[in-house]
């Protein structure tokens, strides 16, 4: 007499390929989802800093030179002169951005501030710093 055995499932090479399959298209996602969060906080650091150039624009307009720390410039921004520009002076503020005005030492009083340089670091969009650093000056 012969029996035939029914049997039902997988085996377990089945299942191997299966939890490998499924975890090369994890990371294909993950590195995907990676990429575009980094785009998009460098796009975000980008515009950061166009709005910074304006408002630098706007403050030497009004005073005849640049502010000569970032804290002046944080201070102008959230003031009613400034636009009251919370938003924009807490991020700039952040870690990561930093602000000089040029010529060194400038204080505006015997020395007025001519020129700034803006910068964001490049470890905002997953890049290294100083290589990815994105800089604004006048």
């Amino acid at each position: 007499m012969h029996k035939k055995i029914n049997s039902k499932g997988f085996t377990l090479i089945e299942l191997l390929i299966v939890i490998i399959i499924i975890g090369i298209l994890a990371a294909i996602a993950f590195v995907a989802y990676s990429g575009a969060t980094n785009k998009a906080n460098k796009a975000s650091a980008q515009s950061t800093l166009a709005e910074v150039r304006n408002k630098l624009g706007e403050y030497n307009a009004s005073s005849g030179n640049y502010p000569n720390t970032q804290a002046t410039f944080d201070t102008w921004l959230s003031s009613s002169t400034g636009g009251n520009n919370t938003t924009l002076a807490a991020t700039f503020g952040s870690a990561g951005y930093s602000y000089a005005a040029t010529p060194s030492g400038c204080d505006n009083s015997a020395t007025p501030c001519t020129g700034y340089t803006a910068t964001a670091a490049g470890t905002l969009f997953g890049g290294a710093s100083p290589a990815n650093d994105i800089v604004v000056t006048n």
